[in-house]
C-alpha cells in the first residue's frame, strides 16, 4: 500500500510537479504512519513474550521504517528505469520513422528528367513512325516496373539493381543515338547481396546528362562495375565540356546521394570524385557484406 500510494499519488502530484518539500514531509509521515501498524501486527503474531518486547524497541521500529524506505526507493528506481526504457524505445521508433521519411523524400527527389526526356523522344519517334519507338517503350516499361514495384520494398538483390542500370543505359543510348558513345562493363557480383535501390543510378544519370552536352565533338560515357568480396564498386566517367567544367561538381544529385549513403551505409562506403576540364570521373564503393 505504501509503495503504490507513493508511485501513483505522491510521485505524479508532488515530486514530478517539483513540490519537493511537501513530498519529503509526506513521505516521512507515510513511513511513520505505516511503521506503527506493522509493529502492532508483528507484536500480535508473535507468541514469544521475549520477542514481543523487542518488537517495541526503537531498533526494531527503525528496521521496519528502513525496510519501507528501501521498498520505496527500489520501486521508484524500477518505475523510472521502465519509463526511461519506454522513452528510449519511443525515441528510436521516432528516429526510424524520421529516417524512413527522409529516405522516401530523398528517393522522391531522384531526377525524373530522363523519364520526361524519354517520353518526349518517344513522342517524336512515334510522329516519325520510327522503328526505335517500340524498343524505347519496352525499356521504359522495365524501368518503371522496377521503380514502382521492386524498389519500393526496401533493399533488393544487387543483380536486379545492375539490370536496372543496364536498362537505363540502353534507354539513354536509344534516346541519344549518335550523340554519344557508350562503353559498359558491369561484372557479375561474387555473391548474393542486397542493396538499397537506385544509388548507382544517380552517377550514371549525371554521366549521360553531362556527357551528351558537349559544345563540340561527340560526347562519351564509360560505366564500369567491379564486384569484390565485400561489396560492389561502380566507376563512371564522362566527357565534360568547358561550360560544364566551370560548374560545381555533382550538383543536387550528388548531394542527395551523399545524404542517402550517410543514412543507409554510414562508414561503409567510399565516394570519390575527380574532375578536370575534359572529363568527370566518380567512383562509388559500398560495403554490402554486413549491410
Amino acid at each position: 500500500m505504501v509503495v503504490y500510494f507513493n508511485l501513483y499519488v505522491l510521485l505524479p502530484r508532488l515530486l514530478l510537479n517539483k513540490n519537493y518539500f511537501t513530498y519529503v514531509v509526506t513521505i516521512l509521515l507515510l513511513l511513520a504512519g505505516a511503521t506503527f501498524p506493522l509493529a502492532i501486527l508483528t507484536h500480535r503474531l508473535i507468541a514469544n513474550e521475549v520477542i514481543q518486547e523487542e518488537v517495541w524497541s526503537s531498533f526494531f521500529l527503525f528496521l521496519i521504517a528502513l525496510g519501507l524506505f528501501f521498498s520505496l526507493i527500489m520501486s521508484m528506481t524500477m518505475k523510472f528505469l521502465k519509463e526511461w526504457y519506454q522513452d528510449q524505445q519511443s525515441k528510436r521508433e521516432l528516429e526510424q520513422v524520421q529516417l524512413q521519411t527522409e529516405l522516401m523524400y530523398l528517393k522522391s527527389q531522384i531526377n525524373p528528367h530522363f523519364l520526361f526526356n524519354s517520353l518526349n523522344n518517344l513522342y517524336a519517334l512515334t510522329l516519325l513512325k520510327s522503328d526505335l519507338a517500340p524498343q524505347i517503350v519496352l525499356r521504359l516499361s522495365d524501368i518503371l516496373r522496377y521503380v514502382l514495384y521492386e524498389s519500393s520494398t526496401g533493399k533488393v538483390d544487387i543483380q536486379k539493381e545492375l539490370q536496372h542500370l543496364h536498362d537505363f543505359i540502353e534507354l539513354e543510348k536509344l534516346r541519344l543515338g549518335d550523340h554519344i558513345q557508350v562503353e559498359v562493363d558491369l561484372s557479375e557480383p561474387q555473391m548474393d547481396l542486397k542493396i538499397e535501390p537506385m544509388l548507382y543510378l544517380t552517377l550514371v544519370e549525371n554521366a549521360f546528362k553531362h556527357g551528351a552536352q558537349i559544345e563540340s565533338g561527340k560526347g562519351w560515357v564509360n560505366v564500369i562495375g567491379k564486384s569484390t568480396k565485400d561489396g560492389y564498386e561502380l566507376f563512371v566517367e564522362n566527357a565534360m565540356g568547358a561550360k560544364r567544367a566551370s560548374e560545381s561538381a555533382g550538383g543536387i544529385g550528388l548531394t542527395n546521394l551523399r545524404k542517402r549513403l550517410d543514412l543507409i551505409y554510414p562508414g561503409k562506403y567510399q565516394l570519390n570524385v575527380i574532375k578536370d576540364v575534359s572529363q568527370y570521373s566518380v567512383s562509388l564503393f559500398i560495403n554490402l557484406s554486413d549491410a
